[in-house]
């Protein structure tokens, strides 16, 4: 057996004799001398301990035993080339596999683009999402289950480091027949005495926590009800007359008959959201994906920025 160091080039050398049969054109067209060419087959040769070539001043001719290794071990180097290249893709982070967690809607906003990006410049990384709670997610990346989370706030996690990302406005959904969905903008005050259905999975804690915080600052405790359902679930019910429910930008990019969409509070009040991954993960993959993070939170910064001065502008 052949040493597995075997120098890939020159089973190449071979492979050229045999096609041109010839070892000096195989030298020319290698650019190099034919002494050298016959060196290093003949070192071939010792190696597999058997001969390749039949040689006389004609040229070079293949023997039996020769033309089948070199045909068999063409396929095998063909795949090994393949792997190398494999290898190489896989270093710069264009092969391999990327674990995600979330909780916000693909439909538009930030995290739409960011994975419809992530997609075209990569499309062979296999990408695998998890939908949950922010706690879910954030305990996935500790564990190392996650290579990364988005996740609502500015997570300090042991371990880890984090990038806030994007900001979105938060909107009510209601039925198209409620008192307010005519209206541009829906108070607080508006919705007091209503249901708010939250779901019992991925934001749905968050979304509680929020509406706790908000509702019980007007003295009064906000009436709940959680649903062992997702996001689209959970729309269908308010479409249905069973409550409110609350939800960000990114869902504005689906269409749910028979619900209304509308911004709530005030124009400050809104839901930041970041990356979070460990300091130790050394997937490429990953480094690619927040590569594009920082990319495109930066220029939707900007573009918020100009929207803003526009904005005053015309004021």
């Amino acid at each position: 057996m052949p040493d597995l160091a075997l120098d890939l080039r020159y089973l190449k050398y071979a492979m050229l004799v045999a096609e041109h049969g010839s070892f000096r054109r195989a030298a020319s067209i290698l650019n190099l001398s034919q002494s050298t060419i016959s060196r290093r087959i003949q070192l071939l040769e010792r190696r597999l301990g058997m001969p390749l070539f039949e040689r006389n001043h004609a040229g070079a001719r293949a023997t039996l035993a020769g033309e089948r290794f070199m045909r068999d071990a063409a396929v095998g180097a063909d795949h090994l080339h393949q792997a190398v290249l494999d290898m190489a893709s896989t270093q710069r982070g264009e092969i391999g596999d990327l674990r995600i967690g979330l909780m916000a809607s693909l439909a538009s906003g930030f995290l739409s683009d960011l994975l419809g990006t992530y997609r075209r410049r990569f499309p062979r990384v296999d990408v695998r999402v998890q939908e949950a709670a922010s706690q879910a997610n954030a305990a996935g990346v500790l564990n190392g289950r996650l290579d990364a989370a988005f996740i609502t706030g500015s997570p300090l996690l042991p371990g880890c480091e984090a990038e806030h990302l994007w900001d979105e406005r938060i909107f009510v959904a209601l039925p198209e027949d409620h008192r307010c969905a005519g209206g541009r903008v829906v108070a607080w005050d508006d919705v007091r005495e209503d249901i708010f259905l939250v779901s019992a999975e991925a934001a749905g804690p968050e979304i509680e926590d929020y509406l706790v915080r908000q509702l019980s600052g007007l003295g009064f405790r906000p009436r709940l009800s959680v649903q062992q359902v997702g996001r689209e679930n959970l729309l269908n019910m308010v479409a249905k007359g069973f409550g409110l429910t609350l939800t960000t930008y990114s869902t504005l990019g689906a269409t749910y008959p028979g619900v209304v969409f509308l911004p709530i509070g005030a124009a400050t009040e809104m839901v930041g959201s970041s990356v979070v991954w460990s300091a130790t993960n050394r997937n490429p993959a990953l480094k690619r994906l927040l590569q594009i993070s920082s990319e495109l939170a930066e220029k939707h910064r900007r573009g918020t920025s100009r929207a803003r001065r526009a904005e005053s502008r015309r004021g």
